[in-house]
């Protein structure tokens, strides 16, 4: 097994620049040449079924296929390990490096990364500022012009226009930049116009921040306007364009600058005197949109201090160096019949590397521009789908119409790398089952599986059956605890006594989803759980699992008891209300336990003597769960009102008759009795809540 060199506390996942990619894929052999680029897209030889060199399984690259053999065969065995074969250049090691050596691939063009530019919010439009909303507190001049005979009443004064962004810039669309989409020739050099003039003027103050009152608009022609005549250079069209202005991004500067922008959003909406004189719909109308812009500029420097707190460039959402993740994780199988399976990863790989070396050609012979560009947009389009299919709306799909699963699919959602392989990867001392409720259960107990409990509990039953001398070695044990239920099961519940287990269901969104329990054997195969717990565990009884773990160190131990305890979390974490309260067939259920207006039923009227008397006649169904019955009641404290009659009986004691009371006494008006009215089922809810708490 490898061991990482150095220990660690967290992973955390931030932007990679180029360099740091060629790290981890660049290796120098001892001949002085560098390996790590994958330069061709084939796989496997189909006559040596060996992997290609320089292709995406190239040994040479990411390591042999098999363990301390090198390609060309020339080396074997383990006394060559460490050894760099001077035929091939394969390094003789352990095939499992394959799991983590990368490769990578040098874009001949630069890329954007699908999450940044197609995501919401969209992080390069509120690093560029090129958001679509307006950016200018008052714009009534860019929805109508001088000449319409409908907008000339309308007047604007230099207190209320501020000019906070340049307004060629709402036209500017990221996606036309990266994708090379433009109705025509001219828009298309047109919009890298916009972006280039738009930063050149910021640069020297002439928008953005500081604000400053904005000059009277002038006449223009926005049918054609001459701007969109002129032509830029190849070299700075697309995403190399959008590379150099986010590598011109000074990030302390655009934070202040964008925090002094909320600050005049916030001074404008705070205003006792309302800014504009207009109707109330166009005052409403401005105040929403300002809001907006304000929350964009918080979402910009929300963006901005992230960037700077990981210490990452604006600039590393551009792909030059499109890393290789290692073989083994994107496999080829052979099938019988000589057919081969390979993963969805390894045809969006080609793709790329196809797309790549034919530009590369392209280039070479001098291409017409038309041409070329359209392959440039090829390579953007591959590497979007390796990184997120479907992200742009197209989903690529194989040769039997199903959708290729690209990186993100096989690391989000529920079967994803994430949540099933490294969340909910299996451990010792650990099991699943399904869950069935146990309402005869306490609250701090749940129902164990036999079976369960013990393989769980199965090194502490055999250092019990050893120690009470039952078995003289751990084989005898096992043997005993396979064949013999009868003499382990006691065992077993003395071991359960004092060792409490974890429960806890998938996903656990607080710290509420695992909690702490005593367990208590039962028969069957689904661990029962105490229907007031299940809110906290989100959890119902249609099928939900749950994992159980057992705390091995005294400490762990200890602070089940202490603080998880399903008793010691009534509160929820998040709002400090009760968590553990009766809901549905609960309530339902008490409810009908104490329903009281049925009349005439089975066992009506008979007298008890005690609530215990009443649980036995009902068990032996001499009475109904709503029968009507008198229980003797015994506290003193029972304050009475006038009788409604009295009746003398021949030993000279009366009866007096209240609405749900009888009280007997004797000639000398001592109480003898007294009868309580009431039902079958309210006397066992009440027999239920004295024995739980103790007062029986």
């Amino acid at each position: 097994m490898i061991q990482f060199a150095k220990e660690f506390s967290y992973i955390k996942i931030k932007l990679a620049s180029s360099f740091r990619i060629l790290q981890w894929a660049n290796r120098k052999l001892p001949n002085g040449q560098f390996v790590g680029e994958v330069q061709k897209s084939e796989t496997i030889n189909y006559r040596t079924f060996k992997p290609e060199m320089d292709g995406l399984f190239c040994e040479r690259i990411f390591g042999p296929s098999k363990s301390l053999e090198c390609a060309c065969g020339k080396y074997k065995r383990v006394r060559y390990e460490g050894l760099i074969c001077e035929r091939c250049g394969v390094e003789l090691t352990e095939s499992r490096v394959r799991r983590h050596r990368m490769g990578y691939i040098n874009l001949i063009y630069p890329v954007t990364h699908v999450w940044y530019i197609n995501s919401r919010p969209n992080f390069m439009a509120l690093l560029l500022e090129i958001e679509e909303s307006e950016k200018q507190l008052n714009t009534t001049y860019n929805f109508h012009s001088e000449k319409c005979q409908k907008c000339k009443g309308l007047k604007l004064t230099t207190s209320t226009v501020v000019n906070l962004w340049d307004e060629r810039i709402k036209r500017i669309k990221l996606a036309s930049l990266a994708y090379f989409i433009a109705e025509d020739e001219i828009s298309f050099y047109g919009l890298h116009w916009d972006l280039q003039q738009y930063r050149r003027s910021r640069e020297l103050g002439y928008s953005g921040y500081p604000l400053k009152p904005y000059p009277k608009p002038q006449n223009r022609r926005y049918n054609t306007p001459k701007y969109l005549l002129r032509a830029t250079p190849n070299f700075l069209i697309g995403a190399p364009l959008i590379k150099r202005e986010l590598e011109k991004l000074n990030l302390q500067s655009e934070i202040f600058r964008t925090r002094c922008f909320v600050l005049v959003c916030t001074k404008v909406l705070n205003k006792e005197k309302p800014l504009y004189n207009e109707s109330n719909w166009f005052r409403k109308w401005e105040q929403q949109r300002i809001y907006k812009i304000r929350e964009q500029a918080i979402k910009r420097i929300r963006i901005l201090e992230n960037l700077i707190g990981t210490g990452s460039r604006p600039s590393w959402m551009i792909l030059s160096i499109l890393p290789v993740i290692p073989p083994a994780l994107r496999p080829m199988i052979q099938l019988e019949g000589g057919r081969f399976a390979t993963s969805d990863l390894n045809e969006l790989y080609r793709r790329i590397i196809t797309r790549n070396n034919r530009l590369l050609r392209l280039l070479e012979i001098d291409a017409p521009q038309l041409i070329i560009r359209n392959e440039k947009r090829l390579l953007q389009e591959a590497v979007d789908t390796l990184i997120d299919n479907g992200k742009r709306g197209k989903i690529a799909l194989s040769a039997n119409n199903r959708p290729l699963k690209s990186l993100s699919d096989i690391i989000k959602g529920k079967h994803g790398r994430f949540r099933q392989n490294l969340l909910g990867k299996r451990v010792d001392y650990s099991g699943r089952s399904v869950i069935v409720v146990g309402p005869s259960l306490k609250l701090n107990q749940c129902g164990l599986p036999y079976e369960m409990a013990i393989e769980l509990f199965q090194p502490f039953v055999i250092r019990e059956l050893i120690n009470q001398g039952l078995a003289n070695n751990m084989k005898i044990a096992k043997n005993l605890i396979q064949q013999n239920e009868l003499v382990i099961e006691p065992v077993l519940e003395k071991i359960l006594a004092n060792h409490p287990i974890f429960l806890n269901r998938a996903p656990t969104l607080h710290r509420l989803g695992i909690q702490a329990f005593e367990p208590i054997l039962v028969q069957g195969r689904a661990i029962k759980l105490h229907p007031l717990v299940c809110s906290a565990f989100n959890a119902d009884f249609d099928g939900d699992q749950m994992a159980v773990h057992v705390p091995l160190s005294l400490e762990a131990q200890a602070e089940c008891y202490m603080l998880m305890l399903a008793p010691y979390n009534f509160l929820s974490p998040a709002n400090g209300e009760p968590i553990i309260m009766p809901s549905q067939d609960m309530v339902l259920g008490c409810y009908y336990l104490t329903v009281n207006n049925i009349k005439n039923l089975h066992g009506s009227n008979h007298y008890f003597s005690s609530l215990d008397d009443v649980i036995l006649a009902y068990s032996q169904n001499k009475i109904e769960i709503h029968s009507s019955i008198w229980v003797r009641y015994s506290d003193k404290n029972l304050e009475l009102t006038k009788p409604d009659r009295i009746v003398i009986l021949k030993d000279k004691t009366s009866i007096e008759y209240y609405k749900d009371v009888q009280v007997r006494k004797n000639q000398d008006g001592e109480i003898l009795v007294k009868y309580l009215k009431t039902t079958t089922g309210r006397v066992i809810l009440n027999y239920t809540i004295q024995k739980t708490l103790n007062f029986l």
